[in-house]
């Protein structure tokens, strides 16, 4: 009766017992945890209805002491950002909005690298799951055939030099159609079920995906970032193109040449010269 309350489907038969018909669209927290393989991410489960935005929450629970894994699920975002306090796009029932906190035994200038690995992880389990061919651009994004499919919020405090928490906020298109997003980003957002039409159902997706960046992220923390720079440049959206990027000094344009051993971009300029940026957004890219 209570499963009946939350949208689940049961068929009863007297004498025989319960079938499970259909599973509610709203994602809960005890498919998640039924779906899950992994064993960080997704330790202690939130989910939410309507809230500003998971990040918000996180970093609250964060605060107060949760542990490391605490995940924050929700179906809708009033307040969704991203980098630069940009707003993101993120209606009720048709992607994955979420919030996970870590606590890696990092200093604070190591942590660039987190959205990056976060990013591979994310872009491996859509190419290798469902066939989608996704690509990573510098520093935060995901990319299927150039047009944004996730974006990613890294934040975090700090004691000294030293970690307390990082929260990474998540925003991964999955059942919007391509007429569903607003008229200005209609041209640079796709969705997985754009890409990749048999996906109807979000619970999986997010199990995939989290299991996926805890992969990533335990090679970072064990292996450190070498160990898999090199696959990020397999998969950059950028390395070899031409580019510009805004930084907090101004604009450089050139070529992306490669990401460093602590994640910064490097870009080749006209003259030749090298220059390292350590964040910036990349405005343009032909």
């Amino acid at each position: 009766e209570t499963l009946t309350g939350r949208g689940y489907r049961i068929d009863e038969v007297p004498g025989e017992g319960y079938r499970l018909l259909e599973t509610p669209a709203m994602l809960d927290g005890c498919d998640i945890r039924t779906a899950l393989a992994g064993t960080l991410l997704g330790k202690e489960i939130y989910t939410f209805g309507k809230i500003t935005s998971t990040n918000d929450v996180a970093i609250a629970l964060a605060r107060g002491g949760a542990v490391e894994g605490t995940l924050v699920v929700a179906e809708e975002q009033t307040r969704g950002r991203g980098r630069q306090g940009r707003g993101w796009h993120s209606p009720p029932g048709t992607g994955l909005w979420f919030s996970i906190v870590l606590r890696p035994a990092f200093e604070a200038a190591d942590c660039s690298v987190i959205s990056l690995a976060v990013a591979l992880g994310i872009a491996r389990v859509l190419r290798g799951s469902y066939a989608v061919k996704a690509q990573l651009k510098w520093p935060n994004d995901v990319m299927v055939n150039g047009r944004k499919i996730c974006g990613i919020l890294t934040e975090g405090e700090f004691i000294g030099n030293k970690v307390s928490f990082i929260v990474v906020g998540i925003g991964l298109n999955v059942l919007t159609g391509a007429k569903e997003f607003p008229r200005e980003i209609r041209d640079i957002a796709t969705s997985l079920k754009i890409e990749s039409p048999g996906v109807t159902g979000r619970t999986q997706v997010l199990a995939d995906v989290l299991e996926s960046i805890e992969s990533e992220y335990d090679r970072l923390c064990t292996r450190g970032f070498e160990e898999i720079r090199q696959e990020i440049l397999e998969h950059s959206f950028l390395i070899g193109r031409l580019i510009k990027v805004v930084t907090g000094d101004g604009e450089v344009d050139g070529i992306a040449h490669d990401i460093d051993r602590m994640g910064a971009l490097i870009v080749r300029k006209d003259n030749g010269s090298l220059e390292r940026i350590i964040a910036g957004d990349v405005v343009r890219v032909i």
